[in-house]
């Protein structure tokens, strides 16, 4: 696809991409927003409920760099729009089940279409623009980011309170048709395509590299480092993670090349998303549950609430864009990273009977950091690895925020029933009176806080990216 098409194509292609995003953030906001009325209606704790949510982050992180791979070498606009036929029929059949664990096995089966769309999609979009025009480019789709993810809590809150819970799982279905068919008549398919083989040794091992961490820091909180489930859980981790490492190092065709870690720029673009994205999903997993146990607002409030962090986000992320083209990411990502850690803190002190205002203003903190910080990291981490290697930093870009968001919400699901049941010395957390409820949110978000002040740290020490011509060879 040429550079020189004509705008209003790359604003079409950036619509249908941008659809992509738009589709599984509102499935997500819609989801985590009823959580607290899931784990009602099946009469579960937070760290059951919340598979919902890890089972999808486990397939994504898995797969995307594996997906992003093949679309290297088979094309990634095929596999896009195989993505959007995945998550709608999963969205249908999540929406059917009728037992808890058989919505989080269809949840795992959506994950599969969603990291198909989100492995290929930034790298097509990134291909449209020019390169100093890429931090507009993905300006505009962190744009889509958080208009879903504005849209997906009030809608959610809305659907819940009306209809029921389950007609949340319809939402994405509409969004995907309109896309698969905007996808097939604008976008083409780009002719840079690696002659590699894929890695499915690697492919397999990343899996059981990923799972078992995940299962194992969410169980550790109620069983314990030294029960049995945990123990096998990190043997596992531990064992697939080394042999990965060894496959891909000796390998012909790995699935990562670990020579793109010695280019520093995208080596710390990746770091500080992890640890971002992380400290973030603190408050995507728990806030929901703060304003309807805790404060008493009622559900499509609570949507409407939730909806001021990516509106903050919204208002400002194409600003993020344009300050990290013209001076580089470190400015508008350090002073994002810097505004959510304020916000967190100020969250983390509110009392059960805060008003409206005064919770909407850390909200609104969280989203205008975030807006500054998406853009501008996601424009380093793309910017930071060869353009005939863009579908694997796209893929690596959109790893950084799944993980650190699966990684996240199982560390911090755990550790607020870990506080709350030993405060509260109850079985159920979510069954613990609100001052003690109120105790494990304080402590969680004053430790999201502090992860967040760390990636800060580490933005204010990045310069303006150079895309490099070549990865340097790795040691073999």
């Amino acid at each position: 696809m040429a550079l020189g098409r004509p705008s209003v194509n790359r604003i079409l292609i950036s619509i249908v991409i941008g659809s992509g995003v738009l589709m599984s953030t509102i499935s997500q906001g819609s989801l985590n927003i009823s959580l607290p009325e899931i784990a009602k209606e099946f009469d579960v704790d937070l760290t059951v409920v919340q598979w919902l949510s890890l089972s999808y982050s486990i397939g994504v992180i898995s797969l995307v760099l594996s997906f992003s791979r093949l679309a290297d070498i088979f094309g990634r606009r095929k596999f896009y729009l195989l993505g959007y036929a995945i998550f709608a029929s999963g969205s249908l059949l999540s929406s059917l089940m009728p037992d808890l664990w058989m919505i989080v096995a269809a949840r795992f089966y959506q994950s599969i279409g969603a990291a198909l769309v989100q492995s290929t999609g930034v790298a097509l979009l990134v291909a449209t623009f020019p390169e100093n025009r890429r931090g507009q480019a993905l300006g505009i789709n962190a744009t889509f980011v958080t208009g879903g993810i504005l849209l997906g809590p009030i809608v959610g809150g809305i659907v819940t309170e009306l209809v029921s819970w389950r007609a949340n799982f319809y939402l994405p279905v509409p969004i995907a048709i309109a896309a698969i068919f905007g996808g097939w008549k604008f976008i083409q398919e780009h002719p840079e395509k690696s002659s590699s083989k894929f890695n499915w040794l690697g492919s397999i091992l990343l899996i059981l590299s990923i799972a078992p961490l995940i299962f194992a820091l969410n169980q550790i909180s109620h069983s314990g480092w030294a029960h049995p489930r945990v123990l096998s859980a990190l043997i596992i981790f531990s064992a697939s993670t080394t042999m990965f490492y060894m496959s891909q190092t000796r390998s012909a065709y790995p699935l990562i090349d670990f020579s793109i870690f010695k280019l520093r720029p995208f080596s710390l673009s990746l770091g500080i998303a992890l640890l971002a994205n992380m400290a973030r999903s603190s408050t995507q997993l728990l806030v929901p549950f703060l304003l309807q146990l805790a404060i008493g607002v009622p559900i499509h409030h609570a949507g409407m609430m939730m909806a001021i962090i990516p509106l903050g986000a919204m208002s400002i992320s194409l600003v993020g864009g344009w300050m990290s083209d013209f001076w580089g990411p470190r400015l508008p990502s350090t002073g994002g990273l810097t505004l959510i850690s304020i916000g967190m803190i100020t969250l983390g002190f509110i009392d059960s009977e805060a008003s409206y205002l005064h919770i909407s203003l850390p909200l609104l903190m969280l989203g205008i950091g975030q807006g500054l910080f998406m853009s501008s990291n996601s424009s380093s981490i793309m910017g930071s690895l060869p353009r005939n290697k863009l579908a694997i930093a796209g893929g690596f870009n959109v790893w950084s925020r799944t993980f650190g968001t699966g990684l996240g919400h199982a560390v911090w699901g755990g550790v607020f029933a870990a506080i709350v049941t030993a405060n509260a010395d109850v079985q159920t957390a979510l069954n613990a009176e609100v001052e003690h409820l109120m105790y494990g949110f304080k402590i969680v978000f004053i430790c999201g806080a502090a992860t967040t002040v760390l990636a800060a740290l580490l933005a204010a020490t990045r310069g303006k990216t150079v895309t490099p011509r070549a990865i340097p060879p790795a040691n073999r």
